[in-house]
């Protein structure tokens, strides 16, 4: 299912689609990251979910944003949306679910990921500029009033 909303719906970065398909998972010291390891996603399960970056009104708003989860595996924190790709916007990033920031990587291909992957999953923890910035929904997406759970 998933398969077939990309090849219709949408142009995922070709180096990425390579990637996936090889079943590889990235390389990088283990310890040099706050997770550990983090598996990447067989191209075969990607689908679009949604991820939340709260609005302005603490624990009353909330934006919603369709995302695909490019890892699905980490011994201790929650894989999805470790890293991610943003259809609408054509960036990568990464979702921190505990405190709902969304980082993205600008002018950022896969392969750059790919080369070093452990300044991009460290984002959410040990947030550096020049790899990454919190990404505003403002403007792009409607605030919600609620909570989305």
């Amino acid at each position: 299912m998933g398969q077939l909303i990309f090849t219709r719906n949408m142009d995922l970065p070709t180096d990425l689609i390579d990637f996936l398909r090889s079943k590889k998972d990235l390389e990088y010291d283990l310890t040099s990251v706050e997770p550990g390891f983090v598996g990447i996603i067989n191209f075969e399960n990607l689908h679009i979910g949604n991820i939340w970056i709260e609005g302005e009104t603490s624990g009353k708003s909330y934006y919603e944003i369709p995302a695909i989860s490019l890892t699905d595996k980490c011994e201790h924190y929650n894989p999805e949306f470790i890293l991610l790709y943003l259809p609408n916007e054509r960036v990568y990033g990464t979702w921190d679910s505990d405190h709902w920031h969304l980082y993205v990587f600008p002018n950022t291909s896969w392969s750059d990921i790919a080369d070093s992957p452990a300044d991009f999953i460290n984002q959410q923890w040990s947030p550096k500029e020049k790899i990454g910035h919190l990404f505003d929904p403002k403007g792009k997406y409607p605030m919600i009033n609620g909570w989305p759970f």
